[in-house]
This record gives C-alpha cells, structure tokens and sequence, in this order.
C-alpha cells in the first residue's frame, strides 16, 4: 500500500506541474485552482503513504529535516510567486488556510482524514 500512495501522490504532481503550465499559458484562473487543488491532493498521497509506514509526516515537517521541509516550502513559494505574478493573491492565501486547516485536523487526528 505503500507504493500505492507514492504512485498517487505522483501521478498528481505530474497533473499539477501540467495544468499549472496549461493555466499560464491560457491564463486561465479556474485551470490554475485545479491544479492547486491536485497540488494539495498529491500532499496527502504523501502524508498517506507516510502513516502506513507508521510516520507522522507533520512531526517530519516540523522536525529539522530539510529535504522534506524544502519540499514543501519550496511548493509554497512556487505557488505564492504565481499567484502574484499571473493570478490573484487571493488563490495563494486561501491555499494557505486550506492547507493550515487541514494541519489542524490531522495533528489533532491521524486517523480523521
């Protein structure tokens, strides 16, 4: 199952880097939101694949581990940067709540999502 949730995580991301070039180039906001929402969906084929090998991926995060850490932060900068430079600011910032949300509700419960 481990490999499942790899290969899912995967699959979106190759989805997300797709439909966020297909956005810009279209310049088409609604393309860009998706491609957020595949972006968020390969983050948690991580965070799955991770819990059935018995890690919690938001103590990885908060832990000093760089490579994963910069994973992550990095993304984040990505998408901040365009939003800002070819879409709105309000696509990054509520990107940002729906991923602190979701931090909320799994750090609480590992089990809920």
């Amino acid at each position: 199952m481990f490999s499942v949730g790899l290969l899912y995580s995967l699959i979106s991301a190759i989805l997300t880097i797709a439909l966020i070039f297909y956005s810009i180039k279209k310049k088409s906001e609604p393309i860009f939101l998706i491609s957020l929402m595949f972006l968020l969906i390969s983050w948690s084929g991580i965070e799955w694949a991770l819990w059935l090998e018995g890690y919690n991926l938001f103590t990885l995060v908060f832990e000093p581990i760089v490579p994963l850490a910069s994973y992550f932060v990095g993304w984040g900068i990505f998408v901040i940067y365009l939003s800002e430079t070819h879409f709105h600011r309000r696509d990054w910032i509520a990107f940002l709540l729906i991923n602190l949300s979701i931090i909320a509700i799994a750090s609480v419960c590992m089990d809920c999502l």
